[in-house]
């Protein structure tokens, strides 16, 4: 896009929107080998990296989860979604390390 004042504005299209990606860094050694943590994360709008940044695996089961989304929603909650899905993983994450079900703890599509 050009601007008249200042030039090029390019941008990733994946910081399209508000730009804002909000993680957390959280440590996940059940469920991330559990056949669902994929599933949760899609339900939650939620995604994954390795603390190194994009493109980088899991060191120690420690995660980034941040938000999928750049558009649609506002940053409130935006934020909100990671708050609300990470809190959601680490009560999935103390089940499985007492070895009990998460079935009834599994998010609908948001």
């Amino acid at each position: 896009m050009w601007n008249e004042h200042l030039g090029f504005v390019l941008t990733c299209p994946s910081n399209l929107g508000t730009g804002l990606r909000g993680g957390v860094h959280v440590k996940l050694a059940h469920l991330s080998k559990h056949e669902k943590f994929e599933e949760v994360l899609k339900r939650t709008r939620l995604q994954k990296r390795g603390t190194g940044g994009v493109d980088t695996a899991a060191v120690g089961s420690v995660y980034d989860i941040s938000n999928a989304d750049r558009l649609g929603f506002s940053e409130v909650e935006q934020v909100q979604m990671v708050v609300d899905g990470v809190k959601l993983m680490i009560e999935m994450e103390k089940r499985l390390e007492k070895g009990k079900s998460i079935d009834d703890l599994m998010p609908a599509q948001k």
